[in-house]
């Protein structure tokens, strides 16, 4: 991809789609929306669309990789959702035994049983190098119910030694050649109380991990700073340059709720729905303008739990970002603690297997081609190989600024639930020149339609449901069949749309 001809362009297309969500947007008291057309151009110009999106997602530390709900979990998204690797934090926490009994010895057997666990069912790891060792760790500081040590090391040597013999493990277990597709992204957070030390002490764990991991193999991929709030990008790419460090990714986070006058230097400064494009534009600026100017960017952390405000983000950021991993794929999640059924924490799944909405989300949009077609509005047109059609339709209610559903700040993140409160979007769906099949299949999700939620509530919020009520929740959960509707007329080929309020759809067309 050509980013400065990308960026030149960037901006004006933000523009756009934040005319398009504010012009589909009503007063939420309004009994309904005008008509509105979404024209799919199939003679304009096509171009490809990598799924970007499903690169990586996010999960608890890599403890909870050794319990049977997680593992079912990552099956189910990467069968469904088409997710390629997992990025855990917390490799080297006592509870998972790396270097609990070091000096002297490393023990990779539980490390050995979760990553045999994703390979075999066809996901990498996305590795992130952390926390501190307690035996090696400068302090006591901890983090999370988990009680990751945040602390530099004492001696960094001793970093830089468990870093390699992690590393080399790694490649004398799966070859090199496989290593090789993986990224180590060293540490999470630094700018945050992830981090006990100072920057200067983050860019020295940096260099020596980056050591490291050259040593076992020049060409294995090592990145950061995996800074909240997209922190840190120029600084360590100019530490790296003017120290010969290696630096072959990128990494950072952002939610949309976070402070916008850290993200943009003023609050408000762009609508709610637009925080996280606008914040990937402006770190690909300041990588065009730095030394290393044709570095990828990864999104290794945003998340909302809206259908339509996941649709809406990823076609957004469509240019903006190599990788956007998804926080988290399951709600096997305990940075406050063991979570109680139906939380408000991460997760594209919720407890005991129940799917929720943003995966389905994640799941339509996986069903999406790889070749984009022109279209208006909030929409996203797609070509298949076989020359079928898949077009998603979202109806996006806008948020309040200052939300935080959810935030990046760790000690107050939420995954968020969505509104279904606002209008539907009622919209006529035009393919002018299609000569395919007659009939389309729509596929929705919503608050109502692949959500276990209602049925939750209806049967009175139980906090520990007996096993009756677990499968009918899980049923609850699951996408309802999709409808058939018929295109039509011949000479003008269209279908009417009905979207529920922060809802998406799937419109599937055979050739």
């Amino acid at each position: 991809m050509d980013r400065r001809k990308f960026l030149a362009t960037a901006t004006a297309a933000g523009a756009m789609l934040t005319k398009d969500l504010r012009s589909f947007a009503q007063d939420g008291s309004s009994p309904g929306r005008e008509m509105v057309d979404i024209v799919v151009d199939l003679a304009g110009t096509a171009t490809s669309l990598p799924h970007f999106w499903e690169a990586a997602a996010g999960s608890d530390r890599t403890a909870v990789g050794l319990r049977d709900q997680w593992r079912q979990d990552l099956v189910r998204v990467r069968r469904e959702a088409g997710i390629q690797s997992i990025r855990c934090h917390g490799v080297f926490d006592d509870e998972f035994g790396i270097a609990a009994r070091w000096p002297g010895t490393f023990n990779f057997n539980y490390l050995d049983q979760v990553y045999d666990f994703m390979l075999d069912n066809g996901v990498r790891p996305f590795v992130e190098l952390s926390f501190m060792p307690e035996a090696m760790s400068r302090s006591s500081n901890r983090i999370f119910f988990y009680k990751g040590n945040v602390s530099p090391p004492r001696r960094w040597e001793h970093w830089r030694d468990l870093v390699q013999a992690f590393t080399g493990h790694c490649v004398r277990r799966y070859g090199v050649q496989e290593v090789r597709r993986w990224s180590f992204e060293v540490w999470n957070e630094p700018n945050l109380n992830f981090w006990a030390g100072t920057q200067d002490d983050y860019f020295e764990l940096y260099r020596q991990a980056t050591l490291a991991i050259k040593h076992v193999d020049p060409h294995l991929r090592v990145g950061g700073p995996a800074t909240a709030e997209l922190q840190w990008i120029p600084d360590l790419i100019r530490y790296c340059s003017r120290h010969g460090v290696p630096l072959d990714f990128v990494s950072t986070h952002v939610y949309p709720g976070d402070p916008q006058t850290v993200l943009f230097g003023k609050a408000d400064a762009y609508p709610y729905e637009e925080v996280i494009p606008r914040g990937l534009e402006q770190v690909q600026e300041q990588i065009r303008s730095s030394a290393m100017p044709h570095l990828p960017l990864f999104l290794t952390e945003w998340s909302s739990q809206n259908p339509a405000f996941i649709a809406h983000t990823l076609k957004s950021c469509i240019g903006l970002a190599d990788v956007m991993s998804y926080w988290t794929f399951s709600n096997v999640f305990e940075e406050q603690g063991p979570p109680m059924l139906f939380n408000s924490g991460f997760g594209m799944l919720d407890q005991r297997g129940i799917a929720r909405p943003s995966l389905h989300a994640f799941a339509l949009m996986h069903r999406l081609g790889e070749t984009r077609v022109g279209a208006n509005g909030p929409s996203l047109a797609t070509r298949r190989t076989d020359g079928s059609l898949a077009i998603l339709v979202w109806n996006l209610i806008p948020e309040e600024n200052g939300s935080l559903v959810p935030n990046g700040n760790p000690m107050i993140a939420r995954g968020g639930w969505f509104s279904d409160k606002g209008p539907e979007l009622r919209g006529t769906l035009r393919l002018p020149g299609w000569r395919g099949s007659r009939s389309a299949r729509l596929t929705q999700v919503n608050a109502h339609s692949g959500s276990a939620y209602p049925a939750w509530v209806a049967m009175g919020s139980p906090t520990s449901p007996n096993q009756d009520q677990l499968a009918k929740l899980r049923r609850a959960s699951e996408l309802p069949p999709p409808t058939v509707e018929t295109i039509g007329p011949d000479e003008e080929p269209q279908l009417i749309l009905t979207i529920p309020a922060n809802g998406v759809m799937l419109v599937e067309i055979d050739a």
